[in-house]
């Protein structure tokens, strides 16, 4: 394969364009092209992990020692990436092992991921090992290493390991990060613990950095969820001080806590001014303010916002639908919920059981016998399961309308 071929698949494998590439390198080794090396045939597993079609990526690794090529570190750290992000799993780590039963050692970037994978499932022990192995092996950790464990063990509440291991990665001669930071402002937040997050926060300050909206945003949602909203909005105070503009998440975190402390009217003027700002309000933050009035039982005020969502061009998703079809079954209104669950479907969304459960269950409360065995057909369709409450219902309701009917003929 010439250089100029090499480059050019690169070049289609760096613009999404596998198959061309793939087309190409197959001409290369059907011609019998000597110059075919490894680098082209790792970029190629590459492009094919990155576009979602690991099978693939596998089909060119397992060619390449056909070809005389034997596949490195690089090659291997590529597919088995690859294998995570496709939920191929047990497939990476199986790779792995081949890795290292064929000679062939990890590199930083192998370790980073195979930590990232453990920690995502909470397999502290597992990822440990391999933590404690790089320097053994003579990889230096480096702050991507640190900064991956320390949001797993944050995101599964491991908060003292993960300061632990802030502590280590100091006394390795790693410089935190602004991301180390906010990981852990983020995980004790979370918490509930926002002493230790406004102690995190200011270490972060001490260590030469200025928080940032990502910080301001795991203060304010922390102090929310503690309810404690004078000091969320003491934080936003202070982030527009220091000239940061509020983003959609500090705008739909302030929303959130406002309507679930039952201040609508305060999450209302909030949202009011998130859109006069030129923010793009998306379906979240519309989905907050939805379900709050689904809760109240303001369906007017519920369905008015929906239909100036869909208005603006916001699309709307099936959480959205859900709310508004459990508040109109939880009121009564059963038509309004069936029609609901028929624009869904129109829209190419499938209702959740429990929206078709409440729904059905609503209209053989009203007797509507024939829109609730619609309904059920509708739902067999979608490949949902009925249950055995939604069946009893309509047979229940069909036997009052039996026994109305022999009540009026004696």
């Amino acid at each position: 394969m010439s250089s100029t071929t090499a480059a050019a698949v690169r070049r289609l494998c760096a613009a999404g364009d596998v198959r061309s590439a793939l087309a190409l390198l197959a001409r290369g080794a059907k011609a019998g092209d000597a110059s075919l090396d490894v680098a082209v045939c790792t970029a190629l597993v590459h492009g094919c992990c990155r576009s979602g079609d690991a099978a693939e990526a596998r089909r060119v690794f397992d060619v390449m020692p056909r070809l005389g090529l034997a596949p490195n570190e690089v090659t291997f750290t590529a597919l088995i990436h690859g294998y995570f992000i496709c939920g191929h799993r047990e497939e990476g780590f199986a790779l792995f092992e081949e890795m290292r039963s064929g000679g062939v050692e990890p590199n930083l970037y192998t370790y980073n991921i195979l930590i990232g994978e453990w920690c995502r499932t909470g397999e502290f022990e597992r990822a440990r090992r391999l933590f404690d192995e790089m320097p053994v092996k003579g990889v230096a950790r480096n702050v991507v290493s640190y900064n991956t464990f320390i949001a797993g063990l944050c995101r599964h509440g491991k908060l003292k390991d993960a300061a632990q291991l802030l502590e280590i990665m100091r006394a390795e001669g790693i410089r935190p990060t602004v991301v180390t930071f906010n990981l852990l402002v983020d995980g004790y937040g979370k918490a509930g613990k926002m002493s230790n997050a406004l102690h995190f926060s200011n270490q972060m300050r001490a260590a030469g950095y200025q928080p940032t909206a990502v910080t301001y945003n795991a203060l304010i949602a922390g102090f929310c969820r503690a309810r404690d909203i004078a000091r969320a909005n003491k934080a936003l105070s202070d982030m527009k001080e220091r000239g940061l503009a509020p983003t959609k998440v500090t705008y739909t975190i302030l929303i959130d806590a406002l309507a679930r402390g039952n201040h609508m009217g305060k999450a209302l003027e909030m949202f009011a001014q998130m859109e006069k700002t030129g923010l793009e309000v998306d379906v979240h933050t519309y989905g907050v303010l939805v379900h709050a009035l689904c809760a109240e039982g303001k369906m007017k005020d519920a369905r008015k916002l929906f239909q100036s969502m869909v208005e603006k061009g916001v699309k709307a998703n099936n959480v959205i639908y859900d709310m508004l079809i459990y508040g109109y079954g939880r009121e009564g209104s059963s038509y309004k919920a069936m029609k609901l669950i028929m624009e869904m479907r129109k829209n190419g969304l499938v209702p959740n059981s429990a929206s078709y459960g409440l729904t059905i269950r609503s209209l053989c409360n009203d007797g509507k016998c024939s829109e609730a065995q619609t309904l059920i057909d509708d739902m067999l369709r979608a490949g949902l399961q009925t249950g055995e409450s939604v069946c009893q219902a309509l047979l229940d309701a069909k036997a009052r309308q039996g026994s109305s009917t022999d009540e009026s003929f004696p």
